[in-house]
């Protein structure tokens, strides 16, 4: 019983250790479905290590309730394929999460990452990784299949991961 204590434990700091945005050919939600949020827009900076963005600068964009999201600063993790995103909101069980469209060369390609985020009263943001408990990204078939996959890990613990905190400039 110890070893599989044990076992399990590294196997769970590993995850932790390693978490990394969701990437997915779907989005979690539509574009434009949720109203745009001024709060949002700006130029965000957090000083943490070992995160995917040290500074990003948040401004409206040219669709519908979404906005353009330019990666200032590179960290460490940064993984995607180029420094700008289109960008919207989603909401699952009145949580809020970014929805980031990879753009490469100003075209939109069907790669997406997200975030989850919560704006604090003092202007300032908190992210978070997310953790796809139930089939993990096997169950990103759809958007109505990645949202009901999210909805259910949202119910475990672990859901959550790789909190960031964020200041605006």
């Amino acid at each position: 019983m110890k070893k599989f204590f044990i076992g399990f434990s590294i196997i769970a700091l590993l995850g932790i250790l390693t978490a990394c945005p969701v990437s997915s050919s779907y989005p979690l939600g539509k574009k434009g479905a949720v109203a745009l949020n001024p709060r949002l827009l700006g130029t965000w900076v957090s000083d943490q290590e070992d995160i995917e963005a040290n500074q990003i600068s948040i401004t409206k964009g040219t669709e519908k309730n979404t906005y353009n999201l330019h990666v200032d600063v590179k960290g460490s993790m940064f993984m995607g394929d180029g420094e700008d995103f289109l960008a919207w909101v989603a909401e699952i069980k009145e949580m809020k999460f970014l929805v980031l469209q990879q753009l490469v060369d100003g075209q939109a390609t069907e790669t997406y990452y997200v975030y989850h985020f919560n704006l604090l009263k003092d202007n300032s943001l908190v992210s978070n990784d997310i953790t796809l408990k139930v089939l993990g990204t096997d169950a990103i078939t759809s958007i109505d299949a990645y949202r009901e996959e999210v909805s259910a890990s949202m119910e475990m613990e672990g859901f959550l991961a790789s909190e960031i905190n964020w200041t605006k400039q």
